[in-house]
């Protein structure tokens, strides 16, 4: 995964390009770019588990599966947000 860009780097980098001009305006770029590699994140790193209480009560053939919650929620460290 790459490295994301740090608060500082993101606002030393519009100054130079005059990308824009407000502090929301940066504030909102650096969100934005943390939300999408941490959604990307998720996607890449969520895991499957056997769903030990099946809410289908179904005889399947197979096991069924559910989402493991903590592998999404961790799949995005918080210290890339610096």
């Amino acid at each position: 995964m790459k490295k994301e860009t740090t608060a500082k780097e993101l606002f030393y980098k519009m100054i130079e390009n005059n990308d824009c001009c407000t502090s929301t305006e940066m504030m909102i770029e650096f969100a934005n770019r943390h939300v999408k590699a941490a959604l990307e994140a998720a996607s890449k790193k969520a895991e499957m588990l056997d769903d030990k209480e099946c809410w289908r009560n179904c005889s399947c053939e197979h096991p069924c599966k559910i989402v493991d919650k903590d592998s999404i929620l961790n799949a995005y460290s918080e210290s890339k947000i610096k």
